[in-house]
């Protein structure tokens, strides 16, 4: 229809606008948007439907996908709460190592789980333990204890206090051992309640800086790159990994000792009693999971596997004959075996695995004597063969189907802007800020993104971002991940609205924090986030991704 190319170009300038706003805006749900260049595009003669719709089955997107479903295996069988409670018991739950306990296994789960799916599972946790602990808070030699206990609806007017939390409520009965005033204690107490619900948040977010697979933002970040830079190598899981988790670690401390300055005051560094009520609470629900069973044991074992084989898939720092990586793709044809290759063979066999073990490798039974051998009763065999570990149906239900839309989104945007000529279009218009300091620039945008994921969605933000950065890159003759590896973690800085990711608005929902506290709160941990991820990629990033010098690709 266009044949002329400055009126394509205008035309997928008219795209990135709808889109975007769209995506400000979410008069459309957010999938649903991402889902427009497959009508747009093709009408507006940019790309063809069947051009388009490929964007959607991308590498990365089942990547995104595989990881999901492990999720989905991990939560089945219980085994991110056991991994938490665990945690928790090993930290201890006086004020000051619960929120420590709590950011840490948050984050630890979130490097392998969806940030919104880790929260949606922690705070329950949190929950719990605030309705069973007894904070011990000295004020000028004043002593109170606080008791949570769940009540029912039905409000009593004995003088106490009924916080609601996530249409959870509890009883806060409240009484003074000494001379002084309980508002001030029950202050303290609610304070520390906010800490761990926030610190829980948080962490969230902060984990899935860590690995390729933690946030949506870090997978379309890869394929931005394989996309624009097709010649490049790429990023993979270890050469994520190898970056990101030092620059969490960094976020992840201070983000701690801000909350726990914030929320417990110096005397909380100080504080060395435990509170034996909480301990009580986690160590039995750590009993009720009982031992580790069958399946956890099956999930865990693929679980490492799966690292390992991440980890080990390509070794860029030892170099083999024939300019090869060493890592065990070298037996496949170069650049065929992936990380998406890696997932799907680890999740596929979850799919037949039986979820208790096979009775002819038992040899006793409960009571100690011998059982019969399989080949003596196989038609009982045979005939009650247990569940698999998955099972599709678990799947469907639980899979999180508008992330796939959204990101390939994402990447039919990117698409676009590069078929349409945009991109050499913004290539030109950027090489006029050659002249600016790489480190400024850096400065620059990462500060831009971290606010304006606070009132949009990270991942519409990732999606028409980081396509322009690299052109921006390309323009200026710098490193491409010089800019989009930094801007891609700035994302993750959502801190200090609800709306700015599902984490925040779960949490917010808790009546125990306001808005206000999360702005209060976040905006300093913005702050914080934004100077480690400039200081983590003009030190240690240059060495990782060879940043001084310009790639040939």
């Amino acid at each position: 229809m266009y044949t002329i190319p400055l009126a394509q170009v205008a035309a997928c300038g008219y795209v990135v606008i709808i889109m975007a706003v769209y995506w400000a805006t979410e008069v459309l749900p957010l999938a649903v948007t991402g889902l427009l260049p497959i009508v747009l595009f093709p009408m507006l003669g940019i790309l063809s439907a069947k051009a388009v719709s490929i964007n959607y089955a991308q590498n990365a997107t089942f990547l995104l996908v595989g990881s999901l479903i492990f999720a989905i295996a991990i939560e089945r069988w219980n085994l991110h709460k056991r991994i938490a409670l665990r945690v928790l018991l090993a930290v201890g739950v006086e004020p000051k190592r619960l929120l420590l306990g709590m950011m840490s296994a948050t984050a630890f789960l979130s490097m392998w789980i969806s940030n919104t799916a880790t929260t949606a599972m922690m705070i329950p946790t949190a929950e719990t333990i605030i309705s069973g602990l007894s904070y011990d808070v000295e004020v000028d030699h004043q002593e109170k204890h606080v008791q949570a206990k769940k009540i029912s609806l039905s409000n009593e007017k004995t003088g106490l206090t009924i916080l609601p939390c996530n249409k959870i409520y509890y009883i806060v009965n409240t009484y003074i051992t000494s001379h002084g005033s309980s508002d001030r204690s029950a202050e303290q107490a609610d304070k520390i309640a906010k800490g761990l619900l926030l610190g829980t948040c948080y962490a969230a977010n902060i984990g899935g800086m860590a690995t390729l697979t933690g946030s949506s933002t870090n997978l379309l970040a890869v394929e931005v790159i394989e996309a624009i830079f097709p010649k490049s190598n790429g990023i993979d899981f270890a050469t994520w990994f190898s970056f990101g988790f030092p620059t969490m670690i960094l976020i992840l401390i201070l983000a701690y000792f801000y909350l726990q300055w914030l929320f417990l005051g110096c005397r909380g560094l100080c504080q060395r009693n435990q509170s034996s009520a909480a301990y009580q609470v986690v160590q039995k629900q750590y009993k009720e999971l009982g031992p580790l069973s069958f399946p956890e044991k099956v999930v865990l074992f693929h679980f490492v596997l799966l690292v390992l084989l991440w980890f080990l898939r390509d070794m860029r720092f030892v170099h083999l004959e024939n300019d090869r990586a060493a890592g065990w793709t070298y037996f496949f044809r170069r650049g065929y075996v992936t990380d998406t290759s890696t997932v799907m063979l680890v999740i596929i066999p979850l799919f037949f695995w039986p979820s208790r073990p096979p009775s002819f490798l038992c040899c006793r039974n409960n009571e100690g004597s011998n059982v019969e051998p399989f080949w003596s009763k196989k038609k009982h065999y045979f005939n009650s063969s247990p569940p698999p570990i998955l099972d599709w149906s678990t799947v469907s239900k639980k899979m999180q189907w508008g992330l796939v839309f959204l990101i390939g989104g994402g990447y039919a945007l990117a698409d676009g802007i590069k078929v349409s000529g945009l991109s050499s279009m913004m290539g030109r218009l950027f090489k006029s800020a050659s002249g600016f300091p790489p480190m400024a620039l850096v400065l620059t945008v990462t500060t831009i993104v971290s606010f304006t994921t606070e009132l949009v969605s990270n991942a519409p933000v990732a999606a028409i971002v980081l396509p322009i950065l690299a052109f921006l890159a390309e323009g200026i003759c710098m490193h491409p991940y010089y800019l989009l590896v930094p801007a891609t973690i700035s994302c993750s800085f959502a801190f200090m609205l609800p709306v700015a990711n599902p984490p925040n608005a779960i949490v917010a929902s808790c009546e125990r924090i306001q808005v206000y506290d999360m702005i209060k709160t976040g905006f300093l941990l913005n702050l914080i986030g934004i100077l480690v991820i400039n200081v983590a990629i003009n030190t240690y990033g240059f060495p990782l991704y060879n940043l001084d010098s310009l790639p040939s690709w």
